[in-house]
């Protein structure tokens, strides 16, 4: 079970507001924003050409991550990595591999491991998936 803080709730009411997208979840912390949104939604949360986002993150003065969920694993974590391409995701009891191009490994994991760990953090609050490898 996810839970929230109140400043996290009222974040999400703030974007609901602005959007229209529909909230799943909302994780506040120091460098940004992450919401994910129902499924279908992802298009209403950007807006066109990102319009919405880049107004949202002015008015709060945070960055603004969103991400579509799914209703299973594999999916959702696609949805993490997106734009990056994921040829397949294999999933193993608590383990999740991730089979990328070699040329796209570097972006999936990030500066400093930040993008791998952002998904493990965000996938961990939404399935029983512990660990995350990039095959």
């Amino acid at each position: 079970m996810i839970k929230l803080t109140s400043q996290e709730i009222q974040l999400i009411n703030f974007f609901e507001k602005k959007t229209k997208a529909r909230v799943k979840d909302c994780i506040n912390e120091e460098e940004g924003i992450t919401f994910i949104v129902e499924k279908g939604d992802i298009g209403l949360a950007i807006g066109k050409g990102g319009q919405k986002i880049k107004k949202i993150k002015d008015e709060i003065g945070k960055e603004i991550h969103v991400y579509e969920y799914a209703d299973n694993e594999a999916d959702f974590i696609k949805n993490l990595f997106f734009p990056i391409k994921i040829d397949k995701v294999e999933i193993n009891g608590k383990e999740a591999k991730v089979f990328i191009d070699p040329k796209q490994k570097k972006r999936a994991i990030g500066k400093q491991g930040k993008k791998i760990n952002n998904v493990k953090k965000i996938i961990i609050r939404h399935y029983d998936i512990q660990n995350i490898k990039i095959v």
